[in-house]
């Protein structure tokens, strides 16, 4: 039967709240712990990638939700409407209302395509296709696979989104596909970013802009997508130039491949967790160290929802929920919260089938390679982390709150 409060409530089943909820789970008698979320399935995102390729079915990223609940913790089927952490409470859909000792918030983040003008019910038509949504995977690999020439355009837009890898390696594979279908000789493949850069960290930065220039890619920074004209098959960006002049451009294409802005939930900032200004403003507030709330000291936070000036991937949030666990026993033993989350990321970036960068990283930008070998080069053996170990990693260690 459950209950109207728990000791430890934990929003969000994605890979943090999972992951958390059976390391506590050996330290906390599991009836203790409830984890809301209403999804049915559980996803291994960091696949799609290769999936929308067409180079592997998108089912095997699937699997249900009920046999990733650890043993005796509570699911919750329900959607958090709002958090007020002045009584404890969280409103739920179907009026429920959920007291707490503590709480986990771990509800990633929200894909805004509202955000871009002229995308609703546009999406899987007119070559307009993403891999940031499991529903369009497949038309996103039919696209790629059937493309016989013309415009493919890639999008990338401003951070911070999830998985910031992900725009490039979409593209990358794609223009491979091209190649070994014989129409690469009259594609034109173009990276259309917000950014700078081909991406945030020099070193990597830096291989890839010679990567796109020997495989014939056309980079346009600078260019945010705002809108899409699905009749005429025209891409419109805000285009920032040098002295910070913005002006609207539209690029036809044959293929578009669009990633949307992104934003924490609006339950979020509504509650009053979120921080008010700055760079991480609407993003939970916690220490970019501890992941203790800030004005809350019985609320911490992991994954794509945290302000932490790190990038969201699910390598991030292996690194936060260990220490997410070690400093929420500490608080609940009185103590203060030592362990320490140095904003590790990684992003093994796709640039060929077969190849990949396996670029790793903490806060400032700082370099954290796993391995003794450059990680600026693509290997195979790292195509072979990417595709094969890493998902069983995920399911078979990370969720079971072992790594």
């Amino acid at each position: 039967m459950e209950k109207s409060k728990y000791r430890i409530l934990i929003l969000g089943g994605g890979a943090g709240g999972i992951s958390l909820a059976a390391r506590l789970a050996r330290s906390v008698s599991p009836d203790q712990i409830a984890i809301v979320d209403p999804a049915e399935s559980h996803f291994y995102q960091p696949m799609w990638t290769i999936a929308g390729a067409g180079l592997v079915p998108k089912e095997t990223t699937r699997k249900k939700q009920s046999t990733l609940i650890p043993h005796g913790v509570t699911w919750l089927r329900e959607t958090v409407i709002s958090v007020d952490p002045g009584n404890k409470k969280v409103k739920l859909s179907h009026d429920l209302s959920i007291e707490y000792d503590y709480l986990v918030v771990a509800t990633g983040l929200r894909l805004a395509w509202e955000k871009i003008e002229g995308l609703e019910g546009n999406l899987g038509k007119n070559g307009i296709c993403t891999v940031y949504d499991y529903n369009q995977v497949d038309y996103t690999a039919q696209q790629i696979q059937r493309f016989q020439g013309g415009t493919a355009i890639f999008v990338m837009p401003p951070v911070p989104i999830k998985c910031a890898g992900a725009p490039q390696k979409i593209m990358y594979l794609a223009e491979n596909v091209f190649r070994l279908n014989g129409v690469r000789h009259k594609s034109k493949v173009i990276f259309a970013t917000a950014g700078k850069a081909m991406f945030g960290i020099p070193t990597f930065s830096n291989a890839l802009a010679e990567i796109v220039k020997e495989k014939g890619i056309e980079p346009k920074y600078m260019h945010k997508i705002s809108g899409v004209d699905a009749e005429k098959k025209e891409a419109i960006f805000d285009v920032t130039d040098a002295d910070g002049k913005v002006t609207k451009q539209s690029l036809k294409f044959d293929l578009l491949h669009v990633v949307p802005p992104m934003t924490a939930h609006s339950y979020v900032a509504e509650s009053g967790l979120a921080f008010e200004a700055g760079d991480q403003k609407g993003w939970l507030e916690v220490d970019k160290h501890t992941l203790q709330h800030l004005k809350y000291p019985e609320i911490f936070g992991i994954g794509d929802v945290t302000g932490v000036p790190n990038s969201k991937t699910g390598a991030a949030v292996r690194s936060q929920y260990p220490v997410v666990a070690e400093n929420l026993l500490a608080v609940m033993s009185g103590k203060k919260p030592t362990a320490s989350y140095n904003g590790y990321s990684s992003c093994p970036l796709i640039t060929e089938i077969g190849k990949v960068m396996l670029a790793e990283f903490g806060y400032d930008g700082k370099l954290m390679p796993t391995f003794p070998l450059d990680p600026a080069v693509p290997r195979k053996m790292m195509w072979h982390l990417k595709k094969d170990i890493l998902p069983h990693l995920y399911w078979q260690v990370m969720l079971r709150g072992w790594a």
